[in-house]
This record gives C-alpha cells, sequence and structure tokens, in this order.
C-alpha cells in the first residue's frame, strides 16, 4: 500500500507551525512533536490505499500520565475539522464524564484563540462546548461524556477517546459502540482512543484494544486499518531503575520529548516512602494492574494441566444442545465418582456447571461447561472483551437461542453427567437455582444447596489455591475457566478465605465456572468417604 509523505508531512507540519500549547510553563511555545507523536501522525494520515483516502480508521496509543496526551487529542481534533473536504464533518471529543472531555476541549480552544489561521476559519462556541468551521457550520467538533446520552444519529467523522480505561459502566461502552460506529455510511471514519494503563477486569474496552494491539505487534493477527502503539514498562523491568522509567515514557528528553526525568523521580520516591509501587507502576509505567488481591498465578495455572486436555481432546460444538464428547476424553471420566457444581448466575448473562472428580494422587479432575444467550454474544464481546463467539465455535460454550439462557439446557447436561458418570451430589448455589433443583429433587436426583458463605466456602477455596499450587487440579487450559481464573480475587475474614463474586453492572470479570467448581468441591471434601441418604433437596454449610 503507498505511503503519502506529503500527507504525512502536512499532518506533522499543522502541529508545529500552526499549533501552540496551551498549558503549564510550555503555554505559547510552538508545537514541537515528540518522535512517537509524530510517528502516530505520519502512520495515521500518511497510509492511503490506491484511491488516495487514507487507511487507518482505529487508533489505540497507550501512554503513562504526563506524556502530552490530552493536547496531542486536542491537536488531532482541530486538524480533523480543519482539513476535512467534506461538508459536515462532524469530530467528537468523548471522555468518560464531563469533566474529563473539557480537558481537551479547554486545550483546542486555548489553541484556536492563539493562532490567526485558526480564528479565521474556526470558530469557538464555549457556552454549547463546540467549534465549529465558520465555512460550513455543521461541521464541528464538540466535547461530550460517554457516561451521558449520546443519540444514535451521530454521524461522526472522527471520534477521539480520552481516556479509554476509565470507560467501565455499561451506559459508556454502550455510547463507545454508537461513537465507533456512527459514521458508517461515511467514506472515511477515524476513532483514536488515547489513554493510560487501566485494571485488567475493569477496563474492558481499552484492555480489548491493548491484547489487540500486542497481537498485532506480534505478528498474531493482522489489521491493516488499525494502528496501535503500547509505551511501557514490563513486568521484569526493575521500577526503580532511570533505564526502567526512560523505557516507558516516551515523552522524556531522554526520547526526544520535553519532560524531565526528575519529575518521574519525584514520582517514584514520593510511592516507595508511601510503600506501595502500584500507582506508580499503573500511571508513570503504563503497566496494567490486575485485582489488588489476585488469587491464582497464570503462570502455576497454566502448569496444572492434564494430558486429555493437553492433547486438543476438548469437544467441538455440535448443532445440538447435548454434545457428545470425543470418546478418548470420555474414557478418562466414565462411571467415576464425581461431584457437580453449579453456578446459575443471571440468565442473560454467564452460567457454568463443573464436574470435579478425585483422582488417585490427590489432585482432581474440573470438566467444565458454560452458556451464554446466542442473542447477547456481541453485546457481550464489546462489553467484556472476550472472544465469546470464537469460544462457542470452537465448543467451549454452549449458546442458548434468543436472549435468555435456557436452563432445560442446562439440566440436560447435568441428566447427560448423571447417566455417564457416578454423580454423587448435584451442588447448587442457592440464588435463583430452585426453579431448577426443586423439579431435580422430586425426579430422584442428588440434589443439595451450598450456602455461599465464609463457613462452608473457606475451605474449599483454599484447597483449590492448594492444588492449583501443586498442579493436581487438572483443567487442562480451558480458556474459559482459566479467564475465569484470571479474575479471581480472595477476600479474608481472620483466617478464612473466600473468592469474591464481581460487580457484573460494573466489572467484566466473571468466576462463575470456579465458583460452581468451589461448590462441588465443597461437598466432594465433606462427603468422599461417607454415604449419604436423601430424602429431598437439603441445606449444608
Amino acid at each position: 500500500m503507498p505511503f503519502s509523505e506529503q500527507h504525512a508531512h502536512a499532518a506533522c507540519n499543522f502541529f508545529e507551525l500552526v499549533l501552540k500549547h496551551s498549558a503549564d510553563e510550555w503555554h505559547g511555545q510552538p508545537f514541537l512533536l515528540c518522535p512517537w507523536q509524530e510517528e502516530a501522525l505520519c502512520q495515521i494520515f500518511g497510509q492511503l490505499d490506491e484511491a488516495g483516502n487514507r487507511i487507518i480508521e482505529m487508533v489505540y496509543i497507550e501512554t503513562p500520565k504526563k506524556s502530552g496526551k490530552t493536547e496531542f487529542a486536542a491537536g488531532i481534533v482541530l486538524l480533523v475539522l480543519l482539513m476535512s473536504n467534506t461538508q459536515g464533518c462532524q469530530v467528537y471529543g468523548a471522555a468518560s464524564a464531563t469533566r474529563q472531555a473539557m480537558n481537551v476541549y479547554r486545550a483546542a480552544c486555548k489553541m484556536v484563540e492563539q493562532s490567526p489561521l485558526l480564528k479565521k476559519r474556526l470558530r469557538v462556541l464555549r457556552g454549547t462546548n463546540r467549534i465549529v468551521k465558520r465555512s460550513d457550520p455543521d461541521s464541528f467538533y464538540a466535547a461530550i461524556a460517554a457516561d451521558g446520552d449520546v443519540g444514535d444519529g451521530v454521524n461522526p467523522a472522527c471520534v477521539i477517546a480520552d481516556e479509554l480505561h476509565r470507560w467501565k459502566t455499561r451506559k459508556q461502552i454502550e455510547n463507545w459502540d454508537v461513537l465507533s460506529n456512527g459514521g458508517i455510511t461515511r467514506q472515511q471514519t477515524l476513532t483514536i482512543a488515547i489513554t493510560t494503563a487501566g485494571v485488567q477486569n475493569e477496563s474492558p474496552l481499552a484492555w480489548r484494544l491493548h491484547e489487540k494491539t500486542r497481537k498485532v505487534s506480534e505478528g498474531i493477527v493482522s489489521d491493516p486499518k488499525f494502528y496501535g502503539r503500547i509505551y511501557g514498562a514490563a513486568r521484569e523491568d526493575d521500577p526503580a531503575a532511570p533505564e526502567t522509567w526512560i523505557k516507558a515514557n516516551p515523552s522524556l528528553k531522554q526520547n526526544g520529548g520535553f519532560l524531565d526525568i526528575a519529575k518521574i523521580r519525584e514520582q517514584y520516591v514520593s510511592h516507595a516512602a508511601e510503600g506501595d509501587l502500584t500507582s506508580f507502576k499503573r500511571y508513570f509505567l503504563n503497566m496494567w494492574d490486575q485485582k489488588e488481591s489476585r488469587a491464582i498465578d497464570l503462570a502455576q495455572w497454566d502448569i496444572s494441566r492434564s494430558e486429555w486436555q493437553a492433547a486438543g481432546l476438548l469437544p467441538k460444538a455440535p448443532e445440538d444442545a447435548i454434545r457428545p464428547l470425543p470418546h478418548e476424553l470420555l474414557r478418562r471420566f466414565i462411571e467415576r465418582r464425581c461431584w457437580v457444581g453449579v453456578d446459575l448466575s443471571m440468565s442473560t448473562d454467564l452460567s457454568a456447571i463443573a464436574f470435579v472428580f478425585p483422582c488417585n494422587d490427590g489432585g482432581y479432575d474440573i470438566l467444565p461447561f458454560f452458556w451464554t444467550p446466542a442473542a447477547k454474544v456481541k453485546q457481550r464481546q464489546l462489553r467484556d472483551g472476550m472472544p465469546y463467539q470464537q469460544w462457542a465455535d470452537e465448543g467451549f460454550i454452549e449458546l442458548s437461542p434468543g436472549s435468555v439462557i435456557d436452563y432445560r439446557d442446562v439440566r440436560a447436561r447435568l441428566e447427560w453427567g448423571v447417566g455417564m458418570f457416578d454423580v454423587q451430589e448435584i451442588c447448587f448455589d442457592p440464588w435463583n437455582s430452585r426453579e431448577m433443583s426443586v423439579p431435580m429433587i422430586e425426579a430422584g436426583f442428588p440434589c443439595i444447596e451450598v450456602r455461599q458463605g465464609f463457613q462452608t466456602l473457606s475451605e474449599p477455596s483454599k484447597k483449590l489455591l492448594e492444588l492449583v499450587a501443586s498442579a493436581r487440579l487438572y483443567h487442562g487450559g480451558h480458556p474459559v475457566l482459566r479467564w475465569n481464573a484470571s479474575c479471581l480475587n480472595a477476600k479474608w475474614a481472620n483466617d478464612n478465605l473466600m473468592f469474591s463474586k464481581p460487580d457484573r453492572e460494573k466489572n467484566s470479570a466473571r468466576i462463575d465456572g470456579i465458583s460452581a467448581a468451589v461448590n462441588a468441591l465443597h461437598r466432594a471434601l465433606v462427603m468422599e468417604s461417607k454415604t449419604v441418604e436423601y430424602t429431598g433437596l437439603r441445606s449444608v454449610g
């Protein structure tokens, strides 16, 4: 594909010859680009197709704080607005809330007011948070909040999403979808997300684009319409070393930028004195944070594999709801004693069951199954940043037709397991389960309720962590269960431990498969050497 130096240089010249800085000691000085900013402008605006149209449509740039993201974003919105030849060019500067969006808007206003050329062609309307093109008032830049009402009728030519790691709520994620897809009728659109690192399980949009950037840079996937760059330290880098600070901060003077390294040193000394470098690593080394009490080391989890999974024997999804498993895999479990944990969650979200089989070496095999509504797969992928459709295509999740999970599918899988294995008990989380468990009791199935609390779940939760640490939890790398494991956070009360369930409205993390396994493991630990007579549904704990 051709690269236009003319277009690339035009974008860079706009910044350095037209724009002036709007804040701090650089106010009024020409906007001299840092190398990372120059590279981004050249790649975004210099890559053209054979017809001379810009190729890049989606941009993700991740840098630490104090890298000049706000002013860079302000300059881009003015560049697109001024240089566009189309009528009705709508440019939106969006942030998680109005206050954040106004940071970019105010910087853009000051840039216009400092430039005779821009004042001649653009008009600042501070009362409406807009900058309009004098020759075409229907062409404008507007500052908007992602937590507000964004009309479905927006037709953006360009969207700048500031600090995407803060876009966490369902409303913000829905508005991202509206803004990033709203200009689909335009010949050329551009969506640019500029952010600092967030918390992995709390920032689904930013994490999804972070992972896409990583995969593109590693050659795992290819998308010619995507440009992504991540500037930050690696986990193994020493946070106290100036070399790490230089590596992570592209706007330092050592990297051709404007920022004095003394500013980073001050931040390090301050955070180190408090005894916690978590915020320093995230904001000034651009290292993504996991929940503060992450329970499982995924490297250790990945060691805990069994031969049936490592050999690639996971089932592929068939057309019917109850899928036959490969013969080689079934031979490992058929007629073996097991306990089944059930976590139904919400009928519109993710539900799971886990067959837990004691092994001769003191470990346990786990055979999990997951369900989610077929009609909401795309919405869930956008919200959580996880490849649900791919997992469904590969047989790791079963899709229930429509917009809710059909619990008859879950019951059918349980009945299938009872017929295939030596099921001792079916262990239900009492929440939202009696619609299924009571009829199954009446039909003669060995169902039991497991109360959700420290008294009941501490021992099996600790046991699960022990099994992972000793590589005797044989899950085989099931990707959905692995994701659940990565989301686990422990909470303690005295010496008791539980895994805390994430807020489904605010958090993309899910632990349903692990919750189901813990329910089953609780009863397995209690009942392995005992005989139980069932007279109906009982509650234990």
